[in-house]
C-alpha cells in the first residue's frame, strides 16, 4: 500500500497493534457506501495511537478507491480567526478531494490559504462545484460576513457528495479544541465556544459521516453530550492485547536498536499493560544506562520516566494534571486524586469523598470540582453522576504523587521503586498467566532473533548461515535485506494473513519468506501447506519474483513433512544458532 499522507508516526513499520480497531473501522467504512454508518467519536489520551490509526485508516481508504472519498483534518492546539480556520478547512478538504479524484499526490502539499490558487486548481480539473463554492468564500470574506463562511465551509463535504452522488468519510482529529482556539473576531477576544454545536445537524447525515478524535476525554465526550446528543457513537481506544504488545516492543526493539530479552518482553507487556505510548517511551527514553535487556533495567527506566522531571511518562501525564490545578488549584483537588488513585479498582461516592478526606465544602462546590477534574481526564466519572473512580493505571497514580503528594503527606520516591519491584515480582509470581504467554511470546522472541540476524548477520558470514540450513538452492546467497520483519496482509487487500519472516531484498535477489515455530511440537505437512499458501499469498501482493521459502523448527520435522519442503523446494533449519546475536 502506498502512503499518500505523510503519517505523523514516522517509519510506517512502526504503526503495530491496533489491528481490532483498524478492522471495526474499516469496516465502518465500507458501510458509509450503503450510507449506514453512524458519526462515531473516538476517544483516548494523548499518544494511544488515535492520530496513527486515523491517518493509517485514510490511507488505506484513498488507496483503495471503491467509493469513499476520504478527507482528514486536525484542529490545531493554537487561536485562530474563524475566517482564516474556514479557509484552512475548506482547501484542506478541497486539495485532498483533488487528489483522491485525480490520483495525482501533489496535490496534497499545496498551500491551504491560497484561495486564489486553489479555484484555479479545482477549475483545471473540472470540478465546476468546488470552484463556485470558492468564490462564494471568496467574496463572503470580502463583504465581511465572517460568521457565514463556517456555515458555508462546515458543509462542503457532504454536499460534495450529494452534488456528485459520491459517499464522503469526515475525519476530524482533535475536535474538543473547535470550542476552545477559535475566534469570531480577526483580534481573537470573541471565543466561538459553541461552535462545536454546528455540527448538530451535519452529523446526522450517512453519505458524509463524521469521525472525530480527541486527546481530552473528559472535554470531548462533554462537548458532544452537551452540544451533539444523539449525534454521535463513542469508541474507547483501550490499551493493546498481550500479543501486540509484544510484537510492538520486538519492532521498536529493531528499529530503535535498544536490546531486549525473553524475559524483559513480558515484563514490559506487563508492567505497561499494553499501553502504546509507555513502551514507546522505554525505547525513547533519555534515562542514563537505559538497559532494556535486564529486569533491574526495565524497572530503573521505567522509574525515570515516572519520577525525572525529563521523562517523557511523566511529562505528557502532567499535561493533564497541570490543566486540572490552573482550573483547580487546591490541596483538596490534589487530595481527591490522590485518594481516587488509592483506591481506583472502584467506584467512590462523592459522600466517602467529603467524610474521608474531611472536604470543607457544600455538595455542588464538590460537584464543581470534580466535574473539573474528570475533564482534565485525570479522575474519570463512575457509573453514575455521583460517583467516581481513579484513573486505572498504575504508572499515573506514581506519576501524580511524586509531583504533588509532599504537598500533602510525606513521600519517598524509593516507594515508587519498591512498588515497581513488588508489581514485577508479582507478573513473574503469576505461574499460571507466564504458562499462558510463554509459547506466545517465546515464539516471538525467536522470530525477533532470526529478524536480527537477516539484517545484521547472515549476508556477512553467509557460508555459516547457509551452513545451518537445508535445501537452499545452488545459487542462493542472503542478501542486505532492503527490509525484514514479520508481515501482515494489508486490509487493502486482504485480512488476517500473517507471515512470520519477510525479508525483501533488491529484484534480481533472493527475498526470503519465513515460518518460526520454537515449541515442542514438530513441524507438520498441514502446517507447511499452509505456510506454503501463505507465503504464495504474500508474494503476489507483494509482487515478489524471486523468493526462497524457509521454515525454522526447533523441535524438528516429521519425516512426511521432510519431503514434502523438499518436493516443493522449502528450506529448513532446526539449528538453534540461527536464536544466537553471535
Amino acid at each position: 500500500m502506498q502512503t499518500y499522507l505523510k503519517e505523523r508516526i514516522g517509519n510506517p513499520e512502526l504503526f503495530t497493534g491496533r489491528k481490532k480497531d483498524l478492522a471495526y473501522f474499516l469496516n465502518w467504512a465500507d458501510r458509509i457506501r450503503e450510507e449506514i454508518s453512524m458519526s462515531t467519536a473516538i476517544l483516548s489520551r494523548r499518544k494511544t495511537g488515535k492520530t496513527a490509526l486515523l491517518q493509517r485508516l485514510f490511507n488505506i481508504t484513498f488507496h483503495k478507491d471503491d467509493g469513499v472519498v476520504p478527507f482528514y483534518f486536525e484542529i490545531r492546539e493554537t487561536d485562530q480567526w474563524l475566517a482564516n480556520f474556514s479557509v484552512e478547512f475548506l482547501l484542506t478538504f478541497v486539495y485532498q478531494y483533488l487528489a483522491f479524484k485525480t490520483r495525482k499526490r501533489e496535490y496534497l502539499g499545496y498551500s491551504k490559504e491560497n484561495l486564489t490558487r486553489a479555484a484555479k486548481a479545482v477549475k483545471k480539473e473540472r470540478i465546476r462545484y468546488l470552484a463556485d463554492v470558492i468564490e462564494d468564500v471568496q467574496e463572503t470574506i470580502r463583504a465581511d460576513r465572517v460568521d457565514n463562511v463556517w456555515n458555508v465551509v462546515r458543509d462542503v463535504p457532504r454536499m460534495t457528495a450529494e452534488h456528485y452522488d459520491e459517499k464522503i468519510l469526515q475525519i476530524i482529529d482533535e475536535f474538543q479544541f473547535i470550542n476552545r482556539f477559535i475566534f469570531w473576531d480577526r483580534e481573537k477576544i470573541r471565543r466561538a465556544k459553541n461552535l462545536a454545536g454546528s455540527y448538530l445537524g451535519t452529523a446526522e447525515y450517512k453519505n458524509a459521516p463524521l469521525l472525530v478524535a480527541g486527546s481530552w476525554v473528559g472535554w470531548l465526550a462533554r462537548d458532544i453530550l452537551k452540544m451533539l446528543p444523539g449525534r454521535f457513537q463513542f469508541h474507547y481506544l483501550g490499551n493493546i492485547p498481550e500479543d501486540e504488545a509484544a510484537e510492538m516492543i520486538l519492532k521498536y526493539s529493531h528499529l530503535e536498536n535498544v536490546p531486549v530479552s525473553a524475559e524483559t518482553v513480558p515484563l514490559i507487556a506487563g508492567i505497561t499493560e499494553g499501553n502504546p505510548f509507555y513502551i514507546a517511551s522505554l525505547f525513547r527514553s533519555k534515562c542514563p544506562g537505559r538497559d532494556l535487556a535486564t529486569e533491574r533495567g526495565v524497572l530503573g527506566t521505567l522509574e525515570f520516566e515516572t519520577l525525572d522531571r525529563e521523562g517523557g511518562i511523566r511529562g505528557t501525564w502532567m499535561e493533564y494534571a497541570g490543566y486540572a490545578m490552573t482550573q483547580s488549584n487546591d490541596v483538596h483537588a490534589k487530595r481527591i486524586v490522590l485518594y481516587l488513585s488509592k483506591h481506583r479498582e472502584r467506584e467512590v461516592p462523592r459522600d466517602e469523598l467529603r467524610e474521608m478526606l474531611g472536604l470543607p465544602m457544600s455538595d455542588s462546590a464538590l460537584e464543581r470540582k470534580l466535574k473539573i477534574l474528570v475533564k482534565a481526564d485525570i479522575i474519570e466519572q463512575g457509573s453514575s453522576n455521583f460517583d467516581y473512580r481513579g484513573v486505572p493505571d498504575n504508572i499515573f497514580d506514581k506519576v501524580f504523587r511524586g509531583v504533588y503528594q509532599k504537598e500533602i503527606e510525606a513521600f519517598d520516591p524509593k516507594d515508587v521503586a519498591d512498588e515497581y519491584k513488588r508489581l514485577a515480582e508479582g507478573l513473574q509470581r503469576n505461574n499460571k498467566r507466564l504458562r499462558g504467554e510463554y509459547g506466545h511470546y517465546r515464539g516471538k522472541f525467536a522470530e525477533y532473533l532470526i529478524i536480527d540476524n537477516l539484517r545484521y548477520r547472515a549476508h556477512g558470514d553467509p557460508e555459516r548461515f547457509m551452513g545451518m540450513t537445508e535445501n537452499l538452492p545452488d545459487d542462493f546467497i542472503f542478501a542486505e535485506y532492503r527490509t525484514v520483519w514479520s508481515w501482515s496482509g494489508s486490509p487493502v487487500h486482504q485480512r488476517g494473513i500473517q507471515v512470520d519472516i519477510f525479508a525483501r531484498a533488491e529484484e534480481k535477489e533472493f527475498s526470503l519468506i519465513g515460518e518460526v515455530k520454537n515449541r515442542k511440537a514438530k513441524f507438520s505437512v498441514g502446517e507447511a501447506r499452509e505456510f506454503r499458501e501463505k507465503a504464495g499469498e504474500l508474494m503476489r501482493l507483494e509482487d515478489v519474483g524471486k523468493a526462497v521459502l524457509f521454515v525454522f523448527s526447533v523441535s524438528g520435522f516429521f519425516k512426511n513433512t521432510l519431503a514434502y519442503l523438499e518436493r516443493h523446494g522449502i528450506a529448513w533449519t532446526s539449528d538453534k544458532r540461527w536464536l544466537e546475536k553471535e
